[in-house]
């Protein structure tokens, strides 16, 4: 039996040869699977470089190592398995709408406008920025209003249209002249329009051969009988004429005339009451609607029509409004503004803009996920890392796995041996 021919081979071998048929395969076995495991493991990362045979350009086998030659694709790989696996704009968006609560948003808004107003409270600071902001004022107007001109002409702008609207709507509409203004227009009305002079002059042009005659036809074909007779014996032709003849041959006479009938009318007062009482409301709604279009208009072909004479204006006030700029920014007091008012302040720009990201959240992560370019830059920071650095990562991420990796090697090498003992006796 071969367990007997076993126990006889031991019995008559001497100590010498049970050592080395008993512990040398094993320990032999051993150092040789952790010797492999351990060249294995290094063939990983080393060498870092190619290397050839001296004198040719043969290049050795597994040179260089297995991460430095694949580095490229390696690095491709884990961006890949990042992107579309670890990291995907679905991950994201979840963990975005799970931060993307108000009061979150409230904290950021509240530290941005605590550090705006604490460095409001600088001094030397303000005055830089004002200053800053001054010199910058004259550009940003220019542009300001070049651009929206330009929208306007493009018919892409409707921001002074909606601002001409809304000024029509909540002032033009309700607007109410107090009487001592209306007295005054009404005086300027008077002074320029409604004279003596004038209204002589206005009398005299009406009242010519054509309309005189036009005026007697008319009140011959639509008058009723009475009136046609009495304007007959009167005769309106003739008095028409004497009129425009006196008006004529004695001008200072007329004058003051007019002027008496105008004091005596009270044309004065009756314009006063006209301005004073005057409300859009009571006209017709589409009138009113006319009035706006009009309105609308009128403000927008003036800026396109004026729009050098408006930039060459703005030129021109380009040191009065930096003064402007610096003066307010420098005036601005931090502790004049009221707590409560910064806190509302606070409070809805958080809703503005968690109400905003809530609604554009999806449109805005498809937009930036990709413009950030999260595969390319992982890819970019994988592939210029160096051997030596592509080694360090792995050993502090994997140290002891690799570590128990060569144990287990030395360990599959002493089994090995074993095993080859056991084969020996069985099978001498």
């Amino acid at each position: 039996m071969p367990w007997e021919i076993f126990h006889w081979h031991a019995l008559f071998a001497g100590p010498e040869t049970i050592f080395w048929k008993v512990f040398i395969p094993p320990v032999l076995y051993g150092l040789h699977g952790y010797w492999a495991t351990w060249m294995a493991v290094g063939a990983l990362f080393h060498p870092y470089e190619a290397k050839f045979i001296p004198g040719t350009n043969i290049q050795l086998p597994l040179t260089p190592g297995i991460f430095p030659k694949r580095q490229a694709k390696l690095a491709q790989a884990v961006a890949s398995t990042i992107t579309d696996t670890l990291l995907t704009p679905a991950d994201i968006k979840v963990k975005v709408e799970a931060l993307l609560t108000e009061e979150n948003i409230y904290l950021s808004v509240d530290l941005f406008v605590e550090s705006v107003l604490t460095e409001f409270r600088d001094t030397a600071k303000l005055h830089r920025l004002a200053s800053d902001i001054a010199e910058l004022s004259p550009t940003l107007l220019n542009h300001l209003i070049e651009s929206t001109i330009e929208s306007i002409e493009r018919g892409k702008d409707r921001r002074v249209a909606q601002i001409a609207e809304k000024i029509f709507d909540q002032v033009i509409v309700n607007l109410r002249i107090p009487t001592d203004q209306a007295v005054h227009i009404a005086d300027r009305f008077m002074d320029s329009l409604i004279t003596p002079l004038l209204v002589r002059n206005a009398f005299i042009n009406v009242l010519n051969s054509q309309n005189i005659n036009t005026l007697d036809q008319s009140i011959q074909a639509h008058a009723s009988g009475l009136y046609k007779v009495l304007a007959r014996i009167i005769g309106v032709k003739r008095i028409c004429y004497e009129w425009k003849n006196f008006l004529e041959s004695e001008p200072e006479e007329s004058q003051k005339l007019i002027s008496d009938l105008i004091k005596r009318f009270g044309i004065r007062d009756q314009i006063v009451f006209k301005i004073a009482n005057f409300d859009l409301v009571s006209l017709p709604l589409q009138t009113i609607t006319n009035l706006k279009d009009d309105l609308v208009a009128f403000v927008e072909s003036f800026l396109v029509n004026h729009k050098y004479e408006i930039l060459q204006a703005a030129g021109k006030i380009e040191n009065e409004a930096m003064v402007t700029v610096r003066s307010a920014i420098i005036r601005f007091n931090p502790e004049s503004v009221p707590t409560a008012w910064v806190k509302r302040v606070k409070q809805d720009l958080a809703t503005f803009v968690h109400s905003y990201l809530t609604r554009e959240l999806g449109v805005l992560l498809e937009k930036a996920i990709p413009a950030l370019g999260m595969y390319s830059l992982i890819a970019r920071k994988i592939d210029l890392l160096t051997s030596k650095q592509i080694e360090e990562l792995v050993q502090r991420i994997c140290r002891q796995e690799l570590r128990a990796l060569e144990l287990f090697g030395g360990l599959i090498g002493f089994v090995l041996g074993l095993i080859q003992i056991l084969v020996n006796a069985i099978a001498p």
